[in-house]
């Protein structure tokens, strides 16, 4: 197949958690395909990762321009916007979105117009990858209303917190236009694709395509410090269905049968963070666990090669979501770090079990617990389980072999 044109479009750019994204987009980039770059929301963060600097994504991207809420001001943007890119609108297209005969209030409030702005101007892709459920439908609805010609695909990459399964009966109606004009879906782990399959009412294609990594950064090249200390690491958005309390609760206990050299390494920010503060205070575990807030992929890295173990204690949370992947687990095996994890959502799919980690039931304090006791007295076990879940990792997780498996299935769609 002669390289082709792709669209990504994404809700938030750039994000600290979406590291995944941008690791795809620059493996289609280096594959020769023409990208472009749309985003619904710009992020102004301190932290930006050094894979948004390889081919200059943040200098690529092309922003939304929201529409006002007043109805004056919405119209001087409109104009304003005519205006500035009078030359290069693509009339027919444009007249459509505001046809207020066809389509009504979505043309007389302009809605269309708004939700059309990029398609508007000249494009030739051949496929739109929309990342999460909800952009999908907003690039499918355009197809809907004929701004994208039917000759350009539409594949969504659903994530997790767009399919969650408390909303699974709502998601005919929300995603409706999602279902009907997009080409195919991808999914991370067999547990999303469980709820995939539950909403798909028009049973387009989907494919399991698990979010990967880069195997050559996330690669041990200094060992572990002579430190006394036997260091778990937890890594994610301090949120309850990642179970960052329960991590602390296993250093409690370890500390309460004797194993007072176990310390916790805590990276990321979430609103369970003064929460988890308290938690460590009440339990008198100030010196043995560490908070980070969020860190850059270099810093993360450096924090894994100081690092034993690798726990990620989930759970379902209140309203039964779950961890879909949690490609940090991947990471951290990359780095060979042994990993604990929960049996709940997609983390299980992640791991050679019993090999290159441990797989705990969901609330066992205690299953966790002994697991970093195993690692503890038998340091080979340790060892041997980073060398495996290194190569496990390099064979099924890494960027270069899932953006050719990706490449498979733009040829099958487009």
């Amino acid at each position: 197949m002669t390289k082709k044109s792709i669209a990504f479009v994404v809700k938030y750019f750039p994000t600290v958690s979406e590291t995944f994204i941008v690791n795809q987009i620059n493996g289609v980039i280096d594959a020769g395909y023409q990208v472009s770059l749309f985003a619904y929301n710009r992020v102004d963060t301190e932290v930006i990762h050094e894979s948004l600097k390889i081919h200059d994504l943040l200098g690529r991207v092309q922003y939304y321009k929201k529409p006002p809420v007043s109805k004056l001001k919405r119209l001087l943007v409109f104009f304003e916007w005519t205006l500035k890119h009078f030359l290069r609108i693509q009339w027919r297209r444009f007249f459509k979105s505001i046809n207020i005969f066809k389509y009504g209030k979505e043309a007389y409030t302009l809605k269309l117009f708004f939700e059309a702005q990029w398609f508007l101007l000249p494009f030739d892709f051949d496929l739109i990858h929309a990342h999460f459920g909800m952009n999908g439908e907003r690039i499918a609805y355009l197809k809907a209303y004929g701004i994208i010609p039917t000759s350009v695909k539409i594949i969504t990459t659903f994530h997790g917190y767009d399919l969650e399964p408390k909303n699974l009966e709502h998601y005919r109606n929300t995603y409706a236009n999602l279902f009907k004009y997009a080409d195919a879906f991808t999914v991370n782990t067999p547990y999303l694709e469980k709820l995939l399959q539950q909403v798909n009412y028009c049973n387009k294609p989907h494919y399991i395509l698990p979010v990967g990594l880069d195997t050559n950064f996330f690669k041990r090249t200094n060992p572990k410090l002579d430190t006394q200390f036997f260091d778990l690491v937890f890594c994610g958005k301090l949120i309850p269905l990642k179970g960052p309390d329960i991590a602390i609760d296993v250093v409690r206990e370890l500390h309460k049968t004797g194993y007072k050299s176990v310390r916790l390494h805590i990276i990321g920010d979430g609103i369970l963070l003064e929460q988890l503060k308290r938690q460590v205070q009440e339990c008198q575990l100030e010196e043995y666990i560490i908070f980070y807030g969020p860190l850059t992929q270099e810093a993360i890295k450096t924090r894994f090669e100081q690092a034993d173990v690798f726990i990620m204690s989930g759970r379902y949370d209140s309203e039964g979501r779950a961890e879909t992947q949690g490609l940090v687990i991947q990471e951290a095996q990359a780095m060979e770090l042994p990993v604990m994890v929960s049996d709940v959502g997609g983390m299980k799919y992640g791991l050679l079990p019993d090999e290159s980690g441990f797989i705990v039931k969901e609330g066992d304090l205690r299953g966790f617990v002994e697991a970093v006791k195993t690692f503890i007295l038998d340091l080979s076990l340790k060892e041997k389980m980073g060398e495996t879940g290194r190569d496990f990792v390099e064979q099924n997780y890494d960027n270069e072999i899932l953006v050719l498996r990706l490449f498979d299935i733009y040829k099958i769609t487009i």
